[in-house]
């Protein structure tokens, strides 16, 4: 048989249901390829993700004895077969992504892997893994793997303990994602109880996806996001229904999702959505006008913030070597101390003599002190004798 397969929501992410799709296919010594509107095919799968709101369905040509239509983009009836469901991914579908595993631990393909030997990063699409009751041994897996894991899914922080958290700090985590998508539940405590647990600090990889247009105010989305990030977490704004969002929330959430802008600009109401309209600053306007515009004048701020990282690491590095610099003018008085003490032990000196010889001994160590030379004349005058 010929199998075409159609990714309708793209290329850019994996779909890991045709990548099991293909490797059941080709385990049967059937050809697969990618759809091509120019050839027939016994059997095409078109799977979708999406609804209208983020992917249009695909319209272009299809020449195939049969068409099988799944995926959440058109509906939940449509499900994989059973031998389908725990078949290992073909990778070989997406080769941009060959170094990254993707899938679920908790069903399907006991290996998320799937292919020869470990990844060098899983990515996870799973939804509930600490609601498992197997997820001890699952956070295990991923943690002697050795890879480095991205939790793309909400993790429920409603269910973090702190075994649990304990044992994802063994875990080489790129990125944690978690949910707060319903503005009623309040999860403050949950997520201050995380940060405190947590090895991850960096508050870039601590996403948390914000849930809008979805039955909540504009005021608690602003509290939800405002109140992530003051507790260090990274929110990231999700539209159900885009076509159907006020004007205000998609405002938000550009503000929120472009990273730059939201640590730049801190409060959402000095954020000016028609900024890159913006052009230099007109004659005779205000100087509060143009402060707020050189808010946005994001790229020679970025190069001010490097130069300023520069510095303070040239800072640190100095710092560095003149600690060390002292470490070695202690261990070269001491060691100096150490050969008065032995050039001295015997002889007849008074204190002011001693003060001399140990500013010549370490000054210019030019001439040698009147006792010295008294002792050396001794010793001659006792020779001659």
């Amino acid at each position: 048989m010929r199998i075409g397969l159609i990714d309708v929501d793209g290329h850019r992410w994996p779909n890991l249901c045709l990548m099991k799709l293909s490797a059941y296919h080709k385990n049967r010594g059937d050809t697969v390829e990618w759809h091509r509107e120019s050839r027939r095919y016994d059997l095409v799968y078109m799977s979708r993700v999406f609804t209208d709101s983020y992917s249009k369905d695909f319209t272009g040509i299809i020449h195939a004895d049969r068409i099988v239509r799944g995926g959440t983009g058109y509906g939940l009836d449509n499900r994989l077969p059973e031998e389908v469901e725990h078949t290992c991914p073909d990778y070989a579908l997406y080769p941009q992504f060959a170094d990254t595993a993707y899938g679920f631990l908790s069903r399907g393909c006991p290996r998320v892997w799937g292919f020869g030997g470990l990844p060098k990063d899983i990515t996870l699409l799973e939804e509930y893994l600490l609601a498992c009751p197997d997820w001890e041994r699952l956070l295990a897996q991923l943690a002697d793997s050795g890879a480095t894991v991205d939790f793309t899914q909400g993790l429920d922080v409603r269910l973090m303990t702190p075994k649990k958290a304990a044992m994802l700090n063994r875990v080489r985590t790129k990125m944690l994602h978690f949910a707060w998508d319903n503005p009623e539940d309040d999860l403050t405590p949950y997520f201050k109880q995380f940060a405190q647990m947590t090895a991850v600090k960096d508050c870039r990889k601590r996403r948390v996806y914000v849930l809008t247009n979805y039955g909540s105010s504009h005021e608690q989305d602003l509290y939800r996001i405002y109140t992530l990030r003051d507790m260090g977490y990274d929110p990231y704004v999700m539209i159900y229904e885009k076509a159907t969002a006020p004007p205000i929330t998609r405002q938000l959430q550009r503000w929120v999702n472009n990273k730059r802008l939201f640590w730049a600009i801190g409060d959402f109401n000095d954020y000016d959505p028609d900024w890159r309209k913006q052009g230099a600053p007109a004659a005779g306007s205000s100087g509060k006008e143009n402060r707020k515009r050189r808010i946005y004048d994001l790229n020679s701020s970025n190069k001010l913030q490097k130069v300023l990282t520069e510095i303070s690491r040239t800072k640190e590095k100095i710092a560095v070597q003149q600690t060390r610099l002292r470490e070695l003018e202690q261990q070269k008085t001491e060691l100096e101390n150490v050969e008065i003490v032995g050039m001295v032990r015997g002889l007849s000196v008074a204190p002011e003599e001693l003060a001399a010889f140990i500013k010549a001994f370490r000054g210019s160590k030019a001439g040698a002190p009147v006792f010295m030379e008294r002792e050396e004349n001794d010793g001659l005058e006792q020779k001659t004798e």
